[in-house]
């Protein structure tokens, strides 16, 4: 990795703690995953959410991960 990339993951893990987040369905999630927008996992494991972070705006994206498992069925 390159100092500037690692200068922006540490910058985002900063603003994790600030950002807005938003409960979304798996169908949701699953749209923000394969969507343009440059995003990266903020998972929350012990909560049983998984998540992403939008690297532009900061918001971050939870589904619950059993969920996200059994709409894929």
């Amino acid at each position: 990795m390159d100092a500037a990339l690692l200068s922006e993951v540490g910058s985002q893990a900063l603003l994790a703690d600030m950002a807005p987040e938003r409960v979304v369905n798996a169908v949701e999630f699953r749209l923000l995953l394969v969507s343009h927008r440059r995003m990266v996992r903020a998972d929350r494991r012990e909560e049983r959410l998984r998540g992403l972070q939008d690297l532009d705006s900061g918001e971050i994206f939870l589904t619950d991960e059993r969920r996200l498992v059994e709409a894929g069925r």
